[in-house]
């Protein structure tokens, strides 16, 4: 994903409200009673000529209880993460 981490954070918490932050670069959350856990890890930035992007791989583990619950947790977290149509 190319996005810095404060906006991560701001995006992450607009979604689900304001994480705990148990170690560097690791996210917790309950959202309707399931937990959830997102760890970042920095990954290569990309270069577009002189303007350099930040990204990082993303890691999310999700104990929803069913498959519906976890299609709307996940469509709860791609809302508020896409940008630009897509």
């Amino acid at each position: 994903m190319a996005i810095t981490r404060a906006e991560f954070v701001r995006q992450l918490t607009a979604a689900f409200g304001p994480p705990h932050n148990p170690e560097p670069d690791v996210f917790t959350g309950r959202h309707n009673g399931w937990a959830w856990r997102i760890a970042l890890r920095p990954a290569a930035p990309t270069r577009l000529g002189s303007v350099v992007l930040e990204r990082w791989a993303v890691r999310i583990d999700l104990a929803a209880p069913t498959p519906e619950a976890r299609t709307r947790w996940w469509d709860r977290f791609t809302t508020h993460f896409q940008k630009g149509g897509g």
